[in-house]
């Protein structure tokens, strides 16, 4: 019987994803960033935000040690899971966002404004893509660069449409997310890059406190 063959680094292993997805990864990304400015149900939202940080994660094995790549996904993932946990704690079950309820009726505003939050997302993302080989910061290999603006650019979005604390949390964590992206070339401080991934957990911490207790009001109302 021969011996199972060493398991890949965690080098190797980005590498082969980055290579394996590498057409189809910018693409990915923009459309996650889009659905998770755009959607109006929260397990949308997660799916594409869990997405967004597991491509982050190929996008930082280019610019710093694996480890650090890694990092990405350990922060996504618990910020995930608290998010997740939170929105069963307020009972949002399978509701869609906004949380509204009125006169005892679940209300679920799908129609209009869902359309108008997917337009502006879908124009924001072609002329981000439009200009991508114009944008600045010529450090950052194209697609990265693409990346970070795109993160930047959804996170003001996602603040001017958000509702709910969950929008307003996802918003707020692509702008850290982008700022990790610069970190990654212009200060490659491991101190710095631990104090924004602490950010990231803490401000995740807090929008799932803030969607529990927005759960327990329109519970009571």
């Amino acid at each position: 019987m021969q011996p199972l063959p060493p398991f890949p680094s965690l080098d190797t292993l980005f590498q082969q994803a980055d290579a394996l997805l590498g057409p189809v990864l910018l693409l990915l990304f923009t459309l996650s960033a889009v659905i998770a400015t755009a959607a109006r149900d929260w397990r949308l939202v997660l799916a594409a935000f869990m997405a967004i940080y597991l491509t982050l994660a190929l996008y930082t094995a280019r610019l710093l040690p694996p480890q650090w790549a890694l990092l990405r996904v350990v922060v996504g993932g618990l910020a995930g899971v608290m998010w997740y946990l939170s929105a069963q704690q307020a009972g949002w079950g399978g509701r869609f966002l906004p949380f509204q309820r009125s006169l005892g009726v679940q209300a679920r505003p799908l129609a209009s404004t869902t359309i108008f939050r997917a337009l502006l997302a879908i124009s924001m993302a072609v002329v981000l893509w439009v200009l991508r080989a114009r944008l600045p910061l010529s450090i950052l290999p194209t697609d990265v660069r693409l990346a970070a603006y795109t993160l930047a650019a959804f996170g003001l979005l996602g603040l001017a449409l958000g509702e709910e604390a969950l929008q307003t949390g996802v918003a707020l964590l692509f702008w850290l997310a982008a700022t990790q992206l610069l970190v990654a070339v212009l200060q490659q401080d491991a101190w710095l890059i631990w104090l924004l991934s602490a950010l990231e957990l803490l401000l995740a911490l807090t929008t799932g406190y803030l969607m529990i207790a927005r759960g327990a009001e329109t519970g009571e109302r």
